[in-house]
């Protein structure tokens, strides 16, 4: 029957087989049709022709049976489809065409069968873990056809089915790409998003990246930010394989490609929901899409406001350190993130590379034009170390990200130094920046820069026209490359030689560096390797070439005699070289003839003006001199000197004592410098007479210096030192007596001493007191000259260590203990009738024990600076302690300062302004606890207590100690949770000051009143204010910024939520104690104008919190309802008071100025401060009022929301409309029509106040 079957089929006239299959069973049909297709193993055209005959055949216009024998063939199609020879099926081939054969035959069939089929394909696919692709196709045929008729009910539950089927892994692709051609209404399309998202879990890995492409393919009919939030929460709760998160990266770049709706919403849900910037997948999505031209800016601008935002808020929370249990930075997370991705990359997630560059680039131009530091125009020495911000940790970032890229990716290395060379050639604000990322790439990439040589050489072909920071630093940073590439040292010195003789200053300094860094390399080369006689060819050549800088300017002759002198002390083989360099320069300025008194030639170190212009030094004596030590001693110490160089030195040494005899024995008069030489700075012959002292000071020191340290110490060296010593002081004093601009210029010459030196003497005279020698002794009796020895120990200090070419840091940090030591010690030992505190030469600067404080707090900071991680390991060297927990020993540390303060405050007569400056040694060290530590609450609350006494029982007049005790107190109280000390404080200055609304007496004669704080009086009133005003001013801007987090913690829904918004109520409620005591005192104009400040900043941060609440409504509680309460009562109702009665007293004071018979100069100052006080009042005053409007607009606002009354609490004023005439006050007021238009003028501060 079969054969007869398919004969039939083949015919074109069908009527037989119509007859024939009206004559066969259906189920003799199927048999017939499934064992033609069970047997078909190729394309078979036979099986197709059958199929279609049998459907022509079958017209469903002719009756049921016909529709009847469709069904079977469907049937037969299905069942054939749904077998287990699925791979024989897909071989074939047959599939598709059978498929295709009968697809458009199922819109013919009615919503019954297809709603059976649909149910039938629908049961398969539950049973089986697979499902032929071509099944899906005929269910999504159904299930349009079905739409078409509009069959809601059987679509509904074909839906239900669909979705609640156990579909298996294999098959769910399949399945999402079906829905995908489904024609579903918006609530179907929500609930088949939902289906693909929570299958998206149970998807093999490799399943993973084309089913988000379907699931993407879906979300063009809408839905997209659920498509989105799926895939996101997928990978940030899955751990996948990088390529798996990198080929969906790539599905999702094109799908925004084709659809721009969907790059906007995934814009939107970046930017709405914060921490998906800090989920390394999607963030590294969006930088993906960042190529994409039309979304590049918008999402660059994105990541840039929100890293810039995170590390700007990172500052805050260092800060205030309370708000950290509710929310906590996010600059780490962003840094953790973007140093991930860039990782990444380097594993197949190429397509963020360019976007990630960008970036960066736009990251480190940013914050380069936001800060003062990163402008190009200021060296920055190693002693002031790196800054520490917002802006610098974020260009840091950017660095390690550009760098991480230039390390993994060839592709981006010429981009990424096109860049740095472009910042560098256009002097950019951020050169700096980019110099520091070429210099990390250098060192920690050395290979991949070999490459791009050429482009760095094209660079340094133009060293010489780059500001001098930004040219040394990039001399800095390619000295690894001159070390290994002997081609990149040649054309460096070819450069160099042609930047020796730049029109610009700069330049030729830049060629001295340079020349100095080969030649800093070279000596170590041959200090570490030995003899190479191509080093030391080059290294001689070197010495020529600096040769020729000691025709030039003095600043380019002394960079090069500093930079030999260090390179002589630190590689002795060479010394003897450098001596011979330097001594021969010095000789031509030494005068060798014995009867000259002067044995400097003194014309031969300046430059004559003959037009009678600026006249300069143009040899810099005292440094060659310096220099020309240092290499002598480096060399006398060497062994392998020669003996030709050792003739040299001895005979130097003989002109040194001759130079050193005749500058102790010389008179002023002998040097043409006395009480009759004019130093007049604005004539030719003033400026050459400045010039000259200027040379000879520090020509003294180093003569004393060369005295110490070459000579053994007797009674004649030290009458030599004294001699010497006296006549610096009497040359010092001479100048002191001239104008205010030969001062200044005396106050910059730093001392010339050498570090050596300095601090030989210094332990020589404190170190072992007991056995002092009796040199020594007479020494250690002239103060003035130990007050010079302590000056200079810091500068010494400092000028060593920033030193380029001293390669020290162990003995210089060693120095530092040392030093401080001693400090420490001296400052233990004496006393408040010490005569390093009470000589009379300090009356007109700081003493021994300021200026030993001053040092001791300076190498503090040059440690934090130089050394951070080994702080804690100086303070306990210091302190001799052995305890390794950092709190512990900086607080044993201000346990020792603590003493000495005590001791200075407890002697007959209380040195103050050394125990100042001891305080700000102890202000500095309790900036460095540990805040995150347990045990720094009781540390803050042990120095609180300690200052607290102190401002308690010590009746301090000195302001700058007030001033470093209160902001200590203040800042430290705060830490400690203490804030009632603050509240305490402030009482007892409205109490000092007196009541503003019972009296109008005079600032200056306070009421008597009982205070606890004996700190409070006439003197350090105003000083204790301000700094409380400056407490409260940055206390309430860090209000206002947690209020901003608050926000964002609440929208989070996060659980702390009240606890968060209660430690909120309790500071306001504070501050407002604080300024409901000022408020009430009587104050003086500038700490009025503070006040009016500071309570313009609190209506704004209650303006914000009211805002808050109308956001998040809530419940109100208790606390909250304080809050205003508070802002009612004691704040609102008093300021308005203040206005009346500070307004009212501004009268009487014009009033009274007006009376007094004022003339000329002074007359016009008291009309110019009134008219300043007017104007500032103009701004002010009404911007406090506006801001106390808007509070209680929102408050009634909050009110009608709340159902809470809040306004109960508020008292309005009614009369608030004023104008204050600036003008009058420019007018005459001798007449009595101008007296009353300045009256009018001076009342309007009453006017806007006045209570209704």
């Amino acid at each position: 029957m079969d054969a007869q079957l398919l004969k039939l089929s083949k015919q074109k006239d069908k009527a037989l087989l119509k007859e024939f299959l009206n004559t066969v069973p259906n189920d003799k049909i199927a048999d017939i049709i499934k064992t033609k297709l069970r047997q078909s193993t190729t394309n078979d055209n036979d099986t197709v022709l059958l199929i279609r005959s049998v459907l022509m055949s079958s017209p469903i216009e002719e009756g049921q049976s016909n529709l009847d024998r469709r069904q079977v063939v469907i049937d037969c199609v299905i069942e054939w489809l749904s077998s287990d020879n699925r791979d024989i099926i897909d071989k074939s081939g047959l599939s598709s065409s059978v498929v295709n054969l009968v697809l458009p035959e199922i819109e013919l069939f009615p919503s019954n069968t297809l709603y059976e089929t649909a149910l039938t394909i629908i049961n398969l696919g539950d049973q089986s873990d697979t499902i032929h692709s071509k099944l899906l196709d005929i269910f999504t045929k159904i299930w349009n056809a079905l739409s078409a008729a509009n069959e809601q009910i059987e679509l509904n539950d074909v839906f239900e089915k669909l979705i609640s089927a156990n579909w298996g892994n294999q098959s769910i692709v399949g399945v999402c790409s079906a829905m995908n051609e489904m024609e579903l209404s918006n609530k179907q399309l929500e609930q088949c998003i939902d289906y693909m998202i929570r299958k998206l879990h149970d998807v093999d890995l490799e399943g993973v990246p084309p089913f988000i492409y379907q699931l993407l393919l879906v979300s063009r009919k809408g839905h997209k930010k659920n498509v989105l939030k799926g895939i996101f929460d997928y990978f940030k709760n899955e751990k996948d394989d990088i390529s798996v998160e990198g080929t969906a990266m790539l599905h999702i770049s094109f799908a925004v490609k084709q659809d721009q709706e969907l790059g906007n919403e995934l814009v939107k849900i970046m930017k709405t929901n914060k921490m998906n910037q800090l989920d390394i997948f999607s963030t590294a999505t969006l930088l993906s899409v960042a190529r994409i031209h039309r979304l590049q800016d918008t999402i660059i601008d994105l990541f840039k406001s929100a890293i810039i935002s995170a590390f700007k808020d990172n500052e805050r929370y260092q800060q205030c350190n309370w708000i950290t249990k509710y929310s906590t930075s996010d600059s780490t997370k962003f840094s953790t993130v973007l140093l991930e991705i860039a990782d990444r990359s380097a594993a197949g997630w190429d397509q963020v590379i360019q976007s990630m560059t960008r970036l960066s680039f736009i990251l480190i131009d940013s914050v380069a034009n936001q800060g003062a530091f990163f402008a190009t125009n200021h060296s920055r020495n190693k002693t002031s170390g790196e800054p520490n911000n917002a802006n610098s940790n974020l260009a840091n970032l950017a660095i390690c990200i550009l760098a991480r890229l230039f390390k993994h990716h060839d592709v981006v290395r010429s981009e990424i130094l096109e860049q740095i060379t472009s910042r560098i050639v256009t002097r950019s604000n951020s050169a700096n920046d980019f110099v520091r990322l070429l210099e990390i790439i250098i060192r920690d990439y050395p290979h991949a820069i070999e490459k791009h040589l050429t482009t760095l050489k094209d660079t340094l072909d133009l060293l010489s026209y780059l500001p001098f920071p930004i040219a040394e630093r990039l001399l800095n940073a390619v000295r690894p490359v001159i070390k290994t590439n002997q081609q990149f040292r040649d054309d460096l010195i070819l450069v160099l030689r042609k930047s020796l003789f730049a029109k610009d200053i700069d330049g030729r300094e830049v060629a001295v560096r340079g020349f100095l860094n080969v030649l800093d390399d070279l000596l170590a080369e041959l200090k570490q390797n030995g003899t190479s006689s191509q080093a030391e060819s080059v290294a001689f050549e070197i010495l020529g070439l600096l040769r020729r800088c000691f025709s030039q300017q003095s600043e380019i002759r002394a960079c090069a005699y500093n930079g030999l002198g260090t390179l002589s002390e630190d590689y002795t083989t060479f010394a003897g070289d450098v001596f011979e360099l330097l001594s021969a320069q010095f000789m031509k300025s030494f005068e060798r003839n014995t009867s000259v008194p002067c044995p400097i030639k003194l014309d031969s170190c300046i430059e004559p003006s003959s037009s009678g212009g600026f006249v300069k030094t143009v040899e810099p004596i005292h440094i060659l001199l310096l220099n020309t030590c240092r290499s002598l001693q480096a060399a006398a110490s060497d062994s392998s000197t020669c003996s030709l160089i050792i003739e040299s030195i001895n005979r130097f040494r003989s002109h040194i004592k001759s130079f050193i005899i005749r500058l102790s024995n010389a008179a002023l008069e002998d040097l043409e410098l006395d009480k009759t030489t004019s130093f007049d700075v604005d004539t030719y012959e003033g400026q050459k007479n400045i010039q000259y002292a200027m040379l000879l000071l520090p020509l003294y020191e180093i003569a004393i210096d060369y005295e110490y340290s070459m000579n053994e110490m007797n009674a004649d060296t030290s009458e030599v030192i004294l001699s010497l010593f006296k006549k610096r002081k009497d040359l010092m004093d001479l100048l002191s007596s001239t104008s205010d601009r030969s001062k200044k210029t005396i106050n910059a010459n730093k001392p010339s001493s050498s570090l050596k030196f300095i601090t030989k003497v210094f332990k020589d005279l404190f170190a072992n007191e007991n056995n002092l020698s009796e040199p020594l002794r007479n020494l250690k009796s002239n103060i003035e000259l130990v007050h010079f020895v302590v000056i200079s120990t810091g500068d010494s200090l400092k000028a060593a260590i920033n030193d380029p070419y001293r390669h020290r840091d162990e003995e210089s940090f060693n120095i530092c203990i040392e030093l401080c030591q001693l400090y420490l010690q001296i400052l233990a030992q004496e006393d408040s009738d010490s005569i390093f505190a009470n000589n009379q030469s300090f009356k007109k600067g700081p003493s021994v024990l300021i200026s030993l404080s001053n040092h001791l707090l300076s190498i503090l900071e040059i440690i934090r600076n130089v050394w951070p991680s080994r702080f804690v390991e100086f303070l306990a060297s210091v302190c001799r302690l052995t305890d390794s927990d950092q709190n512990t020993i900086i607080a044993s540390f201000i346990e020792s300062l603590r003493d000495i303060v005590m001791k200075f405050l407890s002697g007959r007569s209380p040195i103050y302004k050394e125990v100042s400056s001891i305080m700000q040694v102890i202000s500095f060290l309790t900036g460095t606890f540990d805040k995150s530590n347990q045990d720094y609450s009781q540390h803050a609350r042990q120095i609180t207590n300690w200052v607290n006494e102190l401002a308690k029982d010590r009746p301090i007049e000195d302001t700058g100690l007030t001033k470093e005790l209160i902001s200590l107190l203040i800042r430290v109280s705060s830490d400690a949770g203490e804030n009632h000390i603050i509240h305490d404080l402030c009482a007892d200055l409205h109490a000092y000051a007196g009541e503003i609304e019972s009296s109008f007496a005079d600032e200056d004669e306070p009421m008597e009143t009982n205070i606890h704080y004996q700190i409070i009086s006439n003197k350090t009133f105003n000083v204790i204010i301000s700094q409380v005003f400056d407490y409260l001013d940055h206390s309430l801007d860090e209000l206002i910024w947690a209020i901003s987090k608050l926000r964002l913690y609440t929208a989070n829904a996060e659980e702390d939520v009240p606890s968060f918004e209660q430690d909120i109520c309790e500071y306001f409620i504070l501050y407002m104690k604080i300024l409901s005591e000022l408020v009430r005192t009587v104050l003086s104009d500038t700490s009025s104008e503070n006040l009016f400040k500071n309570l313009a900043k609190l209506y704004k941060a209650l303006q914000a919190f009211v805002k808050y609440k109308l956001a998040f409504i809530g419940d109100i509680s208790q606390t909250f309802i304080k809050v205003i309460s508070i802002s009612g009562s004691d704040i609102t109702d008093r300021m308005y008071k203040f206005l009346t009665i500070y307004g009212q007293r501004q009268q009487l004071a014009d009033v009274s100025h007006g009376k007094k018979k004022n003339k000329g100069k002074r007359r016009k100052e008291i009309n110019t401060k009134q008219e300043a006080r007017v104007q500032r009042e103009s701004r002010m005053i009404p911007q406090l009022i506006y801001s106390v409007e808007q509070y209680e607009r929102h408050l009634i606002q909050l009110s009608r929301k709340s159902r809470v009354d809040f306004m109960q609490y508020m008292k309005r004023s009614t009369s608030r409309d004023f104008k204050i005439e600036i003008s009058l006050l420019n007018e005459e007021s001798s007449s009595e029509d101008e007296k009353e238009n300045t009256s009018s003028a001076s009342e309007t501060p009453s006017k806007r106040a006045r209570l209704s």
